[in-house]
Formats: C-alpha cells, structure tokens, sequence
C-alpha cells in the first residue's frame, strides 16, 4: 500500500493506527520534531526505540520531552544518517513496517507531499528488523549531557533559518509566481518543446568556447556572440568545406573552428556585427520592451523591434511587412503579447507555443523565428537567439533537434 499526505488520509493517520496494535515501534528517522504522539504511546506502555540524526532541523525541544519518558530509547547517528522507516511489533512477532520519504516531521507526517509504503512482507520484515538492529549497534545513546551540548547549535540554526525561510520565499515567488502548472498546458507545437533541446546545446557550446568568446569579447554576451558564431558556420565554414560534425569529433573541433571565427571577424567583419548586436539589445530591445516600458510601447518602437530581428530583414525589405505588423495587429495587442512573452512567468516552450498557435497572444507577421528571437535580443544573458540559421548551425556542429 502507498501512504501519501493526502487531506483525507495521510501518515499520521496510518502511524497512529499501527501504533495502537502495537506493543514495541521502532522508528528510524533522519529529523525528528513530533513528539506528542510518542509520549503518547508511551504513556499507554508502548515500548519506542527512536533512532535520529542529531543535527537541525531534529528538534532540541522535542527530545527534551522526550527525556525523561518511559518506555522509550533514544539513539543518534551523525550527519550520515537519513534513513526513514518504522517496524511495529506486537508480542514479538513483527506486524507490519512503513518506508519512504517521510521524516518524523510534521512536514513529513502531515503537510509535505511524500511517499511511503506500507509492507507485511516477512523477508522486508525481516531485513528492516536487522538493518535497524545494525543502526542501533552503531549508534550512540543519546545522554542529557548530549542534549546540553546541542541546545545552542539548534537555537543558532533556527535564528539563520528564518533569514533563509525569507530567501526561500523570495525564490519560490520569482520562480513559480503565475506558472501554468503543467496540467494546464496545452499539447505544446513541436518547435515550440524543440526551444529546449536548443538552448541545452547552445549552453553545451558556450561551455566548449567560453574562455575564447571572453577573452575576445569580455563585455558582449555569450549568446550574441554565438549567434555571430552560426553565421559564419552556416554562411562561411560549411558552405566551403561542406563539412558536418558528429559526436565523436565535436567537442575538439568546435573551440577551433571558434578560434577560426575569431580570425575571420577580425579580418572581414568591418562593421563588428556582435558589438552591433549589443548594442541593439541594450539601447532597444532592453529599454522599449522592459517592464517599466512596454505598457506604452509605441508604433515607432514597435517598428524598430520588429525590424531588428534576423527573421524579419527580408520581409521587410520586400513587402514592408513592419508596416503591416503594426497595422495588422494594433498597439495593444502587440504590447499585451510581447508583455507575455517577454515578461510571464511561464516556461518558455508554453510562451513560444502561445505566440505562435494561441490567437490570443498570436502576431500577424511575426513569424516562429521572431518569436524565437525576442527573448534572446531582450534578455541575452539568459536565453539564446533561435532561428532557422541558429538551427542549421547546430545541426552542421554535429548535434540533432529531437
């Protein structure tokens, strides 16, 4: 049987249940708070053997409690020990064990969600029974003197803990605040889910050609300078040498073929295209698209992102299709849908597959690459530019878009 934390039934109830059979219970657990229902079962002459890792968050009151109560035993182990399981007994014989993830914890008795199993296997029955015995004869006995010693470690712990409960806050806000859970998510488009894939082999790229890229560049972003980086692999390199990598040979060829880009953009990149590009992304795309901005985007503005993606250079120049972005969409549609993108807290894929399916957030004109690349012009040191130049470079370097 598995025992979850659920609200009509959690541990607890289970623990309190099989304690009530029984007669000895032997728990082991990493962290130890709850105290009451063992002072319990030893009031109503249960014998408990409790086996714990004497470090925070066990708790020093809960063992003070405990101290003086009979019919129960308490062991420690050290930092090692993280091992949760209880075995009850009833006249010797061995009626039935709970192991999981569950401390003996509130958290892990009642609130946290956890998984535990339920078990009257004899041979599990068994093999608990002595792995606990080998516990206990590793153990230390825990002696009023050991409790004096750890009072001030677990009141100091608790003074640093409401510092880091404050972070952890803090954390669990700016990342999961407003998320769509993903049971809520649609059937994410396939170039949409592919976003991922691509961003962890750019990442795998810049770790290969990270020292190179800093040294040449030490104030442009990694990924602007990759984007770079796939012109010159797809427009130069392969289409000379009709290349392309594989697995085995990558990882050594990819920082030289870097070091070749380096030289060539020394040679023939008289404009210094990554200097251009970050510039772009810092006087445009960060300013009129930031949170503080966006709101009163104007048409102009509004042009100007449209027509410094890579994805829109020719469209532009063929049908004036800034113009029509602007007209197509209006003003507070585009704004409302570059905010999502660019600003949600939703997981990328789910943001890319809104601006391209969804026609709540859907552009006219803004195709799958511009909505690939507004993020990584907006936010480069967090996300990579994707378009279909980026994919044929990665593709020529030897990796697969799955």
């Amino acid at each position: 049987m598995i025992i979850t934390n659920r609200p009509t039934k959690n541990l607890k109830h289970e623990v309190e249940r099989l304690g009530n059979q029984s007669d000895q219970i032997d728990i082991a657990t990493a962290f130890f708070t709850e105290s009451d229902l063992i002072k319990e079962w030893s009031e109503n002459e249960i014998q408990v053997n409790l086996l714990v890792s004497l470090r925070p968050p066990t708790s020093f009151y809960s063992l003070k409690k405990l101290q003086s109560a009979s019919n129960v035993e308490i062991s420690f182990l050290g930092d090692e020990f993280h091992s949760k399981f209880i075995v009850f007994y009833k006249d010797g014989y061995k009626i039935g064990a709970i192991i999981g993830s569950s401390n003996f914890t509130s958290g892990g008795l009642e609130k946290n969600t956890e998984t535990n199993i339920y078990t009257e296997a004899p041979k599990i029955l068994k093999g608990l029974e002595k792995h606990f015995d080998d516990l206990i004869e590793n153990s230390n006995l825990l002696q009023p003197t050991d409790l004096d010693n750890y009072e001030l470690l677990y009141k100091n712990w608790q003074k640093r803990q409401k510092k880091d409960n404050a972070e952890l806050k803090r954390f669990k806000n700016k990342t999961t605040a407003n998320r769509t859970k993903r049971n809520k998510k649609p059937r994410i488009t396939k170039i949409a889910k592919q976003y991922f894939f691509y961003w962890g082999i750019v990442d795998e790229i810049r770790e290969l050609v990270k020292d190179i890229a800093e040294k040449e560049h030490p104030n442009i972003p990694s990924y602007l300078i990759l984007d770079h980086f796939w012109h010159y692999i797809k427009a130069f390199w392969h289409k000379e040498t009709g290349i392309t990598l594989t697995e085995k040979n990558q990882k050594q060829i990819i920082p030289k073929l870097f070091k070749d880009y380096i030289k060539w953009h020394r040679e023939f990149d008289e404009d210094n295209y990554p200097n251009y590009m970050a510039n772009l992304s810092k006087d445009v795309y960060k300013v009129y698209l930031s949170k503080k901005n966006i709101d009163s985007l104007t048409e102009s503005q509004a042009r100007e992102i449209f027509g410094g993606l890579h994805s829109s250079n020719m469209p532009i120049q063929r049908f004036n299709a800034d113009d029509l972005f602007i007209a197509e969409n209006g003003m507070p549609r585009i704004r409302k849908s570059l905010k999502y993108l660019i600003h949600s807290n939703d997981e990328m894929d789910l943001k890319i597959h809104n601006l391209i399916k969804n026609p709540e957030y859907k552009l006219k004109r803004l195709v799958n690459s511009g909505v690939q690349e507004l993020n990584g012009w907006t936010k480069p040191k967090k996300y990579p530019i994707r378009n279909d130049k980026a994919d044929d470079a990665v593709r020529i370097l030897g990796y697969e878009l799955n």
